[in-house]
């Protein structure tokens, strides 16, 4: 009878032992915010096993201790993961862990101060890249000009220079303010020059201003049309318009008259530049095409003929005999067909 009653306690205290295993509790998962602070552990953070415990944290990263149930996190700055790890009296060892995740409230903002053509463009793009209104609210001020003050990133069209200011909150962390600068620019204040009368034949250099970049139409008669002052030799009178562009995008145009005076006078070009560039290769004589009977003659600096041609048509790209010559002034005579002779001199840059 006695063997029997005792075979029945000692079932009963294996079954006490089994039910009081050692368990540690780290807490759930939580969100901190920015140089916030928290409390982690559970309540309890260590149960079952044999009383006293002794408890370690790992790592020691913003912890006020690392050596109590439930330790308090300040000073946040990232998202981090934490190893409880619970020694009872009989050295039996249980570890939790448990993960912090930093709100992002405090990563996002208004954007970099920008700016864009009013009146040319749809607008500019505010806010960070990153803005996600997932977990968060966003609000914008002032209203004008913003095509959705609670967006994350709206488009703003402001009239004029405009400072808005974003507000990013959420349930849990201080709201975030932050601010941001656009500029509305306005059109470059483009001149293409004065009006101007030229004789036929004759070439002049137009003077344009404002802006950064440039571009002249019509692709008549010009040379340099990407710069602010290119050549022109119309033979009609032409009005060019000047098309530029400034560092912020922002464009305009201007017009320029260039008169021409009917005539026979000839012109001759100083200079060419017979680089096989497309522009200004060859040595050219202004309203040649009036006189078809003409002869030209080209010499050297020691008097040697190096190119001669009847009814020159301005296609003599410095060479002498296939072979390029080199950089230097070379001297010419004109015979017009008409009994006048003209001498000068022409310089080949390379």
């Amino acid at each position: 009878m006695y063997r029997t009653i005792f075979y029945i306690v000692c079932f009963s205290c294996l079954a006490s032992r089994l039910f009081s295993q050692l368990a540690a509790n780290a807490g759930s998962d939580q969100t901190g915010c920015y140089n916030g602070s928290l409390t982690i552990g559970g309540t309890p953070s260590a149960s079952g096993g044999t009383a006293p415990y002794k408890y370690l944290w790992q790592p020691s990263t913003f912890l006020n201790s690392t050596t109590v149930a439930n330790p308090i996190v300040s000073g946040l700055t990232s998202d981090i993961s934490y190893t409880l790890t619970v020694t009872d009296f009989d050295t039996t060892i249980a570890s939790n862990v448990i993960v912090i995740t930093l709100d992002k409230i405090n990563t996002f903002n208004a954007g970099q101060d920008t700016g864009y053509c009013s009146g040319q463009s749809g607008g500019v793009q505010i806010g960070a890249i990153n803005n996600t209104n997932a977990f968060h609210t966003f609000s914008w001020l002032p209203l004008s000009g913003l095509s959705n003050p609670s967006a994350p990133r709206p488009l703003a069209t402001p009239s004029v220079t405009t400072v808005y200011t974003l507000t990013v909150s959420d349930s849990k962390c201080p709201d975030n303010v932050s601010t941001v600068v656009v500029t509305a620019f306005g059109p470059p204040n483009v001149n293409a020059g004065q009006d101007t009368t030229i004789d036929e034949g004759a070439t002049i250099q137009l003077n344009g201003s404002g802006g950064t970049s440039f571009w002249w139409q019509p692709d008549y008669r010009i040379r340099y049309m990407s710069t602010a002052t290119p050549d022109v030799w119309p033979i009609t009178t032409t009005i060019y318009t000047l098309y530029s562009t400034d560092q912020h995008g922002c464009s305009s145009s201007d017009d320029v008259k260039i008169t021409v005076v009917n005539g026979d006078q000839l012109f001759f070009y100083s200079a060419f530049t017979p680089n096989q560039d497309g522009d200004n290769d060859f040595f050219y004589i202004g309203n040649l095409e009036k006189y078809p009977d003409n002869n030209l003659k080209i010499y050297n600096r020691y008097g040697k003929q190096i190119f001669s041609a009847t009814n020159y048509d301005n296609t003599w790209d410095g060479t002498y005999l296939g072979n390029i010559l080199p950089t230097g002034t070379y001297f010419y005579i004109l015979n017009d067909g008409k009994e006048k002779l003209y001498n000068g001199s022409v310089t080949i840059l390379r």
